[in-house]
This record gives C-alpha cells, structure tokens and sequence, in this order.
C-alpha cells in the first residue's frame, strides 16, 4: 500500500491489506524520483543490490532520532539544576581582553534518554524484479509492532516523502542483515584541521558560542597529535574518533550532539563496529568525561 503524507500516527489503516502476523518491510521502488533523492540525500549515483547506508541526522527530526536519540523531558517531575556552557569576552579598564568559559546554573526537568533505533537503508529486489530500496529490518502486523512500524513509516516519509509496505517470504527475504557491516567512519587527510573539514552548513543548529566551545575542545584534543582522526558519515555524522596508536586509546566525541567525551581502549577494527548505542550508553568505554569545566584536567591525564 502506498502511503503518503508528512506523518503518521497510527499504522493500522495502512495495513489492511495484510493478514495478522505477516512478515513485511518499508520501502519504496527506485522510480527516477526515488533515485533523484538518494543522489541529493546520500550521494549514491548509481545504488547497487545490497547496498547499505545510514541516514544522516541532519535530514530530519526523525532521522536524528533514528539516528542520535533523543531526550524526552520528564515533566512530572521536580525540576533540577544543570549547567550550561557559555564563551564570555570582556576588556579590563586598561583595555586589556580577557576571556573563558563560564558555567551557568538553570533549572530543567529531569530528563530520559531514548535510544536510537540505527535503522539503516539498503537496496533490495523484489519478487517482481524491481529495485526498491527498504529499511534492514521487518515487521510483523500485529499489535506488539505499532510504535516500531509507525517510526519506520514516518522516517521514509520524512525522507522520500512516500513510502510502501512490501510483504517479506522466504523466497524474496534473501539479505541476512546480521552479518551486513557498513563504513561509518573515513579518515581525514594529514595536516587537515577538524574545525575546517566539518562542513559548516551542519553547523547552523550550532549558536556561536557553542561553536567556539566545540572548536576550543578539539583544538585541545588536536595539540596532542593523534595519530588519524576520523568522522563519522551517514547516520554518524557529526561524531568523531581521534587515535592516539601508542596509547591504544580512541577518544570518541561529537561535534553535533552528546554531553560526554567516551575513551575506548581496543584495535581499531573493534572500536570502528561500536553501535552509537554502545557508545553513548557507556557500555564499554575506559571512561566518560562530561564536558565541563574539569573537562582538559581529566582527558589530560589519559594522554599524558
């Protein structure tokens, strides 16, 4: 069925032509429009059987859902202090400047913390032999399965703006996604600045003086000249890992997203397969630095 629209909020009446229980996925078929949007979204000219990709979280507020998380304020609750980072610049009555950091106290409501779904992209053939491009997942028609298939609906519409439902049998169900890996990170060229190979147009959700803290902080990390940096692509855009080889540390850190500096200790071919969900929830890093004003004192020790 063919399903249109901005969003959607209940997936039933777009599943009715399916029995209870059956096996299907989202997806759409490459229709010229289908492949105008994966060239201007994802850069892929020519997509290939297979092929699996990331959306990046600056498409949408779905896509940086599926692919960040998000916080969900819990207003039922009493409010508590957090602080803010803020730039402050003044000149002294001789009109020398001094500037820093300062850490400002508000009030919030507690808040949770939702993992991402990382649904990922790939490309498909359906029994017909047309090329479509669906999520790496599937679904059931049962009521265990709303939240989940209204999520997935509402992520292809916010991309493609379309999206349909494909039934999935044995006989078409012929990708095992478990064993897929995709490229989530490439290496940037030696002697190129962190600051100045993020493109700035990711950087407009960014004010000013968060964009001075974020430069300050991988300027800092930079001094201690790791010995690669990569970023991270597709749904892991805005992230960035620095290699220090002698140390066997990564220094896992956003310029988008995140509160925390995460440090893994392990070869690179592991550290690259970390889901973002291991990543932010801690589950494996050496350490978790909040990014506060002990900050450079706590990371300096790791590198030191």
């Amino acid at each position: 069925m063919l399903i249109k629209g901005k969003r959607i909020r209940n997936p039933k009446i777009y599943l009715g032509d399916m029995e209870e229980n059956t096996l299907f996925t989202i997806g759409n078929i490459l229709t010229d429009n289908i492949l105008s949007i994966l060239i201007e979204k994802f850069g892929l000219v020519d997509p290939r059987e297979g092929e699996i990709f990331f959306p990046s979280p600056l498409i949408g507020i779905m896509c940086k859902r599926n692919a960040v998380g998000e916080f969900i304020p819990q207003k039922d609750k009493p409010k508590e202090t957090a602080y803010k980072a803020q730039e402050w610049d003044i000149k002294d009555w001789g009109g020398y400047s001094h500037s820093g950091t300062a850490y400002v106290p508000y009030k919030r409501f507690p808040r949770k913390f939702i993992d991402p779904k990382e649904h990922k992209l790939v490309i498909r053939r359906n029994p017909d032999g047309d090329s479509i491009v669906t999520l790496d997942k599937n679904f059931r028609n049962n009521a265990d399965w709303p939240a989940d298939i209204t999520f997935a609906i509402n992520l292809f519409l916010e991309i493609f703006e379309h999206a349909q439902t494909f039934k999935i049998t044995e006989e078409n169900d012929f990708i095992d996604f478990t064993n897929t890996q995709t490229v989530n990170w490439e290496i940037l060229p030696k002697g190129e600045r962190v600051w100045e190979a993020f493109n700035k147009k990711n950087s407009t959700s960014i004010s000013p003086s968060e964009q001075y803290l974020i430069k300050e902080r991988f300027d800092f990390i930079e001094s201690f000249k790791p010995d690669s940096i990569r970023k991270g692509i597709g749904g892991y855009t805005g992230y960035l890992v620095f290699e220090f080889q002698d140390k066997n540390l990564y220094i896992f850190d956003s310029i988008l997203y995140g509160e925390a500096t995460y440090i893994f200790e392990d070869e690179w071919e592991n550290a690259s397969k970390l889901t973002k969900k291991e990543i932010i929830n801690n589950n494996l890093s050496k350490d978790r630095i909040i990014h506060n004003k002990q900050w450079q004192l706590k990371l300096r020790k790791h590198l030191f």
